[in-house]
């Protein structure tokens, strides 16, 4: 698992407050992973939402970047 700053984060995410941030990162990968369709679920493989995330948040993609 790769850990990221929180600094860093608050400014990407857009707050300083880090159980915000928490819950942005949060509620993001939960809306990821209730996209799954019942057949990719089963894919033990896709069970990493919140390292997914934390990655698009780092590479520009993520739609909580401020």
């Amino acid at each position: 698992m790769k850990f990221y700053d929180l600094e860093w984060l608050a400014e990407k995410c857009g707050t300083d407050n880090k159980y915000e941030i928490t819950a942005k990162v949060a509620a993001q990968a939960r809306r990821e992973s209730e996209e799954l369709s019942i057949e990719d679920r089963s894919n033990p493989g896709n069970e990493k939402f919140i390292s997914n995330v934390l990655l698009e948040i780092e590479e520009g993609r993520s739609p909580i970047n401020a």
